[in-house]
């Protein structure tokens, strides 16, 4: 299964025809996924067996929607993991949610590909920062970034102005998971009176895309669909939920004391009570007896369930 990511910000004005649109495209070629749209742009993560169908159909979404070039991401999962359950195609106020709309009057701010986002990585004198969520951090980040230890995108906007660790006039690198929360972010900097913002061009999955030989990347990268990460190949990686609070947990995440799968994990375990834990226990019962159901089901109508994913 192959998953195309992409976003533009482009001023959309017949909203409710693009969206129509997308769903039909998608739906004729049973392609899954997400896609936002707003009046600023689009922001779409798309899946699909065939890596051609989704070069046709983002091809499809440019020409009705008289965008620029779109440039998506491609990336895989495993055979048994389905990415995304269903296609959801929305109009919303951004495509990236921050509270504050995309100014189009600012100047085209700078970006780096991945070759001059390692010169910058190699630079003394530059500040790398990490725009996505403390979590997401955790669980891969370049190398000598620094992440602000917000939970949510929105949060950003508060550690910009509160900050006092970074001088207006250094030079600061930030990167996102595909470019998109930076673009938003780059011009709150900028007005606030941030004189030198580089952004990692098409964000970390763009770099991974790119980058052959020397990798400043560690760590697996975090993306919102059900692959959970992927690893410097843009493969499906080894990170999974934790069941009781949602979060990323690499495989020694699981050897931590506080790890009880679908109690707590090491990040969730100080807000375990026993009315919590009572909750979580039944939950995870009644996961295991749905599982249970579904593998009868699967026997029943196979007569194995050898070859299975269970």
């Amino acid at each position: 299964m192959y998953v195309a990511s992409f976003y533009l910000f482009a001023k959309i004005e017949e909203l409710v025809r693009a969206r129509d649109f997308v769903e039909a495209v998608c739906t004729q070629s049973e392609v899954l996924g997400t896609c936002v749209l707003a009046t600023e742009g689009i922001n779409a993560a798309l899946a699909h067996p065939n890596a051609g169908v989704l070069e046709t159909i983002v091809e499809q979404i440019q020409t009705c929607l008289a965008l620029q070039k779109l440039r998506p991401t491609l990336s895989r999962a495993h055979r048994d993991t389905l990415p995304f359950d269903k296609l959801l195609v929305q109009i919303r106020p951004e495509i990236v949610s921050f509270n504050t709309p995309f100014d189009f009057k600012l100047p085209a701010l700078q970006k780096a590909n991945s070759i001059q986002w390692n010169d910058l990585l190699r630079a003394t004198d530059t500040i790398v920062l990490d725009v996505r969520n403390q979590y997401e951090h955790d669980l891969g980040r370049f190398r000598n970034s620094i992440q602000p230890e917000t939970q949510n995108f929105r949060e950003f906007k508060d550690f910009l102005q509160q900050q006092t660790e970074i001088d207006y006039d250094q030079s600061v690198a930030i990167y996102c998971t595909g470019g998109i929360r930076c673009e938003k972010a780059a011009q709150s900097m900028v007005k606030l009176g941030f004189k030198s913002v580089i952004q990692l061009d098409r964000g970390i999955l763009g770099y991974l895309e790119e980058t052959t030989d020397e990798s400043f990347w560690e760590g697996e990268c975090f993306v919102f669909d059900q692959r959970v990460a992927l690893n410097d190949s843009l493969l499906e990686g080894s990170a999974e939920l934790c069941l009781a609070c949602g979060g990323p947990l690499c495989p020694n995440d699981k050897l931590h004391p506080h790890y009880e799968q679908g109690i707590s994990c090491s990040a969730c375990h100080d807000e375990l009570t026993p009315v919590t834990r009572a909750r979580r226990t039944e939950r995870l019962r009644q996961l295991h007896l749905a599982r249970r159901r579904e593998d009868k089901s699967a026997t029943e109508c196979n007569g194995s369930l050898e070859g299975l994913p269970v």
